[in-house]
């Protein structure tokens, strides 16, 4: 395998294994919290990964610099398993017929929240400050 090659393989394994700790991590929130359809769960996993996928790309990466392959392990691998927009998007669609009102907030509160947990995570990262290069 050449040089390429093994760049590759290490940036697939660094997604795989984020993945990996991204999605025990999700189950573990939606075991911890119980919720009767589960609205809550995947609203909490949701949110947090907004700032953390922000806190990550622009904290870690700008103040640290760190190489390509840690951070798609973190945002691509960790993130993308931790959150679940296909979760949200089925539930948010199973309850208009039973609970418009319901389905409604849950949008608007993971839609509009999810842009203020995104503005949040930059405000953190701004406070540390960024690292001169």
């Amino acid at each position: 395998m050449n040089n390429n090659g093994w760049y590759r393989l290490g940036q697939v394994s660094a997604v795989f294994c984020g993945g990996a700790l991204g999605g025990i991590a999700r189950y573990e929130i939606g075991n911890w919290i119980h919720s009767a359809n589960g609205l809550l769960g995947t609203s909490v996993v949701n949110l947090a990964g907004c700032f953390l996928l922000t806190f990550i790309i622009y904290s870690l990466d700008l103040r640290f610099d760190l190489p390509e392959w840690q951070i798609l392990g973190l945002g691509t691998g960790f993130v993308g398993a931790f959150t679940t927009f296909s979760t949200f998007t089925v539930q948010y669609v199973q309850g208009i017929s039973s609970n418009p009102l319901g389905s409604l907030i849950f949008l608007l509160v993971n839609l509009i929240g999810g842009m203020l947990c995104v503005l949040l995570g930059y405000l953190a990262v701004t406070a540390f400050g960024r690292r001169q290069r």
